[in-house]
């Protein structure tokens, strides 16, 4: 290993709540330190993250909350951390996901980030060992060189194994007389020799756009990027993902397009994907319907609808863009004015069982009166809409009293409805400033080249007739589910980008 003669490594892997940091926590961490293949410290602890641990996560990693209970939290640990790893080469398997978690740690405490230089062997396989494994996950490459840990999701076990499938990866030829860790990133991250003639990759710009990949006349993937030639150039370097592999194994075609900036390039990304359908993209497509959730004057019951204007409603609200999203907040709405569950006939005597099971009010007695019912639920829900910040400190309150008991599963259940409400508030709002033409609004956009007109979104963009005949769009969209999948894009983008509040 002559790239790391003489330079201490710190090899390290997290256990985490989740996949995001900065909603999700860490568990636990390990660290080795090796200075010329010997171990010289370590560093290991598991951590209270003060929020849930998921029961999936728990089973695959063995760490229970009453694992961690007593255990530090890691924001009085951070700087113990950072001092650890000092100015050591990081190695790690997908290293990028653990950094992101220690790097919002070190934010938080207004530490300076781990900018150290790093190297990953999730790469390194990639790179080489793409026809030799059928996947590269950490202990299909354990199987493969026949370590002696394969254990996986516990960080003592990873970091182990991770140590040992670095050791043999640094004995292949392409990269064991590399004189430094620069060497080894460079040729991880250079266009593969094999690719170099297939596609045109000259001019291409550093610029915001979009990048479609075809065979032939049919789109196999399109994506976007704030830097094109970087993003094209990560598809076809020597450590490609396993889904870059797909896309340029059946492709033999590049195209890209310089477009004005990100969020122009999300729309237009959207909208390729929504026409053509590329067989490589999974997400990007617009929904098919959108729903709305409604109260009827001949029914007790809350329904979704597909149809805005039905025949006796008497309340409704919307829209939502996946039947999954209005059913979640239909479950919501249903378990917080305690509606009825049961259908509707006037036949018994008794409550039904499904009333009885969920302790409701039920339709099926005789002496069920249907107009009185639907009377005061509707105006419950009108006073409700009316000032929703009442139900968000009702539900936060909730939350606190349930996370001081330690009463986790129903603390995560609030926590699922205030996020449900929020989202619903953030939307709709937007969309009422949208379509009033609220003069904050209408501005941000116009220095996004975007205007909106009459249920469309307007892009200002400027094609050559090449990219017009090539990718066959319009400037405007032209369904009222496409504007609405739209704003959503919008509202995420200029919420994240601007300081700008969705509020009334």
């Amino acid at each position: 290993m002559k790239f790391v003669k003489n330079q201490h490594l710190v090899i390290l892997d997290v256990e985490t709540t989740g996949i995001k940091a900065g909603v999700d926590k860490v568990i636990e961490l390990y660290m080795l330190k090796i200075f010329n293949e010997e171990v010289v410290n370590e560093y290991y602890s598991k951590f209270n993250p003060q929020i849930e641990i998921p029961l999936f996560i728990s089973n695959l990693t063995g760490i229970y909350p009453w694992h961690v209970e007593n255990s530090p939290k890691i924001d009085n640990e951070i700087e113990k951390i950072k001092n650890f790893v000092d100015d050591s080469v990081i190695i790690g398997h997908n290293l990028r996901f653990d950094l992101s978690f220690l790097n919002y740690e070190l934010n938080k405490k207004n530490f300076n980030e781990l900018n150290n230089m790093t190297l990953d062997t999730l790469n390194l396989s990639r790179a080489l060992l793409r026809t030799k494994v059928k996947n590269h996950k950490l202990v299909t490459l354990s199987k493969y060189f026949k370590t002696i840990n394969q254990n996986e999701h516990n960080s003592k076990a990873d970091v182990l194994t991770t140590y040992e499938v670095f050791k043999h990866l640094s004995l292949f030829d392409e990269i064991k007389n590399n004189r430094s860790i620069e060497e080894v990133n460079k040729f991880l991250n250079s266009t593969d020799s094999n690719l170099k003639n297939k596609f045109n990759l000259q001019n291409i710009p550093t610029s915001h756009g979009v990048y479609v990949f075809s065979n032939n006349k049919t789109l196999k993937y399109v994506g976007k990027s704030s830097n094109l030639r970087n993003r094209v150039n990560s598809h076809l370097s020597h450590s490609r993902s396993y889904k870059s592999n797909k896309i340029v194994n059946s492709s033999n075609n590049l195209k890209v397009i310089n477009l004005p900036n990100e969020l122009i390039s999300l729309i237009v990304e959207q909208r390729l994907i929504n026409k053509f359908k590329p067989q490589l993209n999974r997400s990007g497509r617009i929904p098919r319907n959108i729903y709305w959730i409604k109260l009827k004057s001949n029914k007790s019951n809350l329904e979704i609808s597909k149809i805005e204007l039905s025949k006796n409603t008497i309340f409704q609200i919307g829209p939502f863009l996946s039947y999954s999203k209005a059913k979640n907040f239909k479950n919501f709405l249903d378990d917080r004015f305690e509606t009825v569950k049961c259908k509707k006939n006037n036949s018994r005597k008794t409550k039904c069982d499904i009333s009885i099971l969920l302790n409701s009010q039920c339709a099926c007695i005789d002496s069920f009166n249907l107009e009185e019912y639907n009377y005061n639920l509707r105006k419950k829900l009108d006073l409700f809409f009316n000032d929703t910040s009442k139900e968000v400190k009702r539900l936060n309150d909730k939350l606190n009293a349930y996370s001081k008991e330690q009463n986790f599963e129903e603390a995560q259940k609030i926590k699922n409805y205030i996020s449900l409400l929020q989202n619903f508030l953030e939307f709709n709002i937007f969309r009422e400033k949208i379509t009033s033409f609220d003069k904050q609004t209408v501005k941000i956009l116009e220095n996004l080249n975007i205007e909106i007109s009459n249920t469309r979104v307007n892009l200002k963009i400027e094609l050559s007739d090449e990219d017009i005949e090539f990718l066959k769009i319009r400037p405007n969209n032209d369904t009222i589910i496409n504007f609405y999948s739209e704003l959503l894009l919008i509202l995420r983008f200029i919420r994240n980008k601007e300081a700008y509040t969705i509020g009334r």
